[in-house]
């Protein structure tokens, strides 16, 4: 059958209470305790076990309580069958129903705040609190003495007949009868209200007539019952007292396997105890007794975020959260619900006059109480080890605020060891920089704070060092076309403890007047010339921690010298001067020739 009715509502489980969600705030607390006035419990059942304090019974009449005696300190559900023997023969229940035992208040108590995630059975909406069984009901129901002085007791009022060690903060009463309300339920009603403690009480299962009793008493939470997809079972009572709706159960088939019943710890036992169970689609659980539960563990688990939280404003609460009820999806024959009055209703369209404010939304109502979740303020930062005069990027753009608010941001520094830096950016943004100016310690910090004022902070630490100091000892400032020149960075030095990790050699600048020979990540390096011009050549260190130092040194490159020629073989050409001499040399010659012929 499956627990639908946890779950988030969906287009065909239209009154799922959404308690699932609810978990990821909550998954309710040991510390809040709700009581359950009803046939006492199993306390053998394999999901209540560590689940239940010891209670009371509340039941001073004998046949009443089925259990050899009246009031003691036994909480436990002994059956509470009526044979049909018993209402022939005994006055004492000449107008009951006919019937096997119920196990109402195991099956109360198991959708408060049966164990959950324990391997077995089911899960429950409170989860985690704690159950005070008082037994006030028995064979053929329960007189109203006997639930009222359970009631004061329960809530830590009464210590009669014996101190009460665990009082509960919430009261759960599946239980009811035509009628007004009496002076004595309002009496402890009050009292109860007054000392904090919260009563939440089924409005009935009367076919749309009035609210029963206490139900209709002021300053409790009356809660109605409807179907799957939010109309109002046929069965619920109805009318202005009902503070608001939660499922019951249904079948919608008439014979067979009913099929959105609600899942909870019972017995198999017709009279007395037998075999621990669960219900299912033939063993029913389907009320307006069990539609309270759910609002009952649902103010548990407010209380377990928001212990302070007053009766007026868990149902204050629960109602501003509530849901709005359908009003389509069952059928144009389905009509709306009206005014209580000697007329029966099935099933119908709710308003908020007659089913309350409207659907059981458990994760809305503990996210009202819940403290705001706080800010998210994850950073981070380029290099957590900066070098003086490096620009350090610092990011936050992961930062979150809770859904439906807005975030600031503030970054803030502190510093030690002598270190100096400061932001050359806006501070307020999710990104920041920050210029380090003198070695030492910074502590970066991110603040984001939302708009309910709620903040997170969180910080970096980084350590400032001096960069590497790079170093090129050229072996000559020329070097002549053709020759290679000897560069030295093994000078090159770190500061801090950290060492030379990388060198780098590059040409930044003159590339075609020359170029490397052999390796270039080497404490040294050769460059060679290969036409005249300038060459700039460029070592780039980088320490153990990352921080990375250039240095630049110019290499002049000249063109290689012109050969002169050499004596003894001859053929070399004759320069200008020569030219000139051997001239005048012949000219004479011809001269002196000339004047012999004469």
């Amino acid at each position: 059958v499956g627990q639908w009715y946890l779950r988030p509502p969906n287009s065909v489980n239209v009154s799922a209470i959404n308690a699932e969600t609810a978990w990821t705030t909550t998954t309710g607390t040991s510390s809040v305790v709700v009581a359950v006035l009803d046939t006492g419990v199993r306390f053998d059942h394999p999901d209540l076990v560590g689940k239940l304090y010891a209670g009371y019974d509340f039941i001073s009449d004998t046949a009443t309580a089925n259990d050899g005696n009246g009031r003691d300190a036994n909480a436990s559900d002994p059956g509470d069958w009526v044979t049909q023997a018993e209402v022939d023969s005994d006055p004492t229940f000449k107008d009951c129903d006919v019937g096997d035992s119920s196990w109402h208040g195991t099956q109360v108590a198991g959708l408060v705040g049966a164990a959950t995630n324990n391997g077995i059975g089911m899960a429950s909406v409170g989860r985690n609190v704690m159950i005070l069984p008082v037994r006030v009901l028995g064979k053929c129901g329960g007189f109203d003495s006997d639930i009222i002085a359970g009631m004061l007791w329960a809530g830590g009022l009464s210590s009669n007949p014996v101190a009460n060690s665990h009082p509960a903060k919430v009261l759960n009463l599946s239980l009811g009868s035509a009628g007004s309300c009496t002076a004595s339920y309002t009496d402890a009603i009050s009292q109860l209200t007054a000392a904090g403690v919260t009563v939440v009480i089924s409005a009935g299962n009367a076919e749309g007539l009035a609210v029963d009793t206490p139900a209709n008493c002021s300053g409790v939470i009356a809660v109605a019952g409807v179907r799957h997809i939010g109309t109002k079972v046929g069965f619920s009572s109805l009318g202005p007292e009902v503070a608001l709706s939660a499922p019951a159960g249904n079948c919608i088939n008439l014979s067979g396997a009913c099929l959105n019943p609600l899942l909870t710890t019972t017995n198999t036992g017709t009279t007395v105890p037998a075999t621990n169970t669960y219900s299912d689609s033939f063993r029913l659980s389907l009320g307006t007794s069990f539609s309270a539960p759910l609002v009952a563990g649902t103010a548990g688990l407010m209380l377990s975020v928001k212990p302070a939280l007053t009766p007026a404003q868990v149902k204050s609460t629960l109602q501003s959260t509530a849901r709005a009820f359908p009003t389509s999806g069952a059928g144009a024959t389905i009509p709306v619900c009206q005014a209580p009055s000697s007329t029966t209703q099935d099933e119908c369209y709710c308003t908020t006059s007659t089913c309350g404010a409207g659907l059981l939304d458990t994760a809305a109502a503990v996210a009202a109480v819940a403290p705001p979740l706080a800010p998210t303020a994850p950073l981070s930062a380029s290099t957590a080890n900066p070098s003086v005069g490096v620009p350090v990027s610092l990011e936050a753009s992961d930062a979150t605020v809770a859904a439906g608010r807005s975030g600031t941001y503030l970054w803030t520094l502190a510093t030690s060891g002598g270190a100096t830096a400061s932001f050359t950016s806006a501070v307020n943004g999710s990104t920041a920089t920050l210029l380090p100016t003198a070695p030492g310690t910074v502590t970066v910090t991110l603040t984001v704070t939302d708009d309910l004022g709620v903040q997170t902070a969180a910080s970096t630490m980084l350590t400032i060092s001096n960069p590497p100091t790079a170093v090129i000892v050229p072996s000559s400032a020329t070097v002549v076309a053709g020759d290679s020149v000897s560069l030295d960075g093994s000078t090159s030095s770190a500061v801090g403890g950290r060492s030379i990790a990388q060198y780098a050699w590059t040409i930044s600048s003159g590339a075609s007047f020359g170029s490397f020979l052999g390796a270039t990540n080497a404490s040294t390096a050769a460059l060679q010339g290969t036409a005249a011009g300038t060459v700039v050549v460029t070592l780039t260190v980088t320490d153990s921690a990352g921080v990375q130092s250039t240095a630049n040194s110019t290499i002049t490159v000249t063109a290689a010298p012109v050969s002169s020629g050499g004596g003894g073989g001859g053929g070399g050409a004759l320069g200008l001067p020569w030219l000139i001499a051997l001239a005048a040399a012949v000219v004479a010659v011809r001269v002196n020739r000339r004047r012999l012929r004469d």
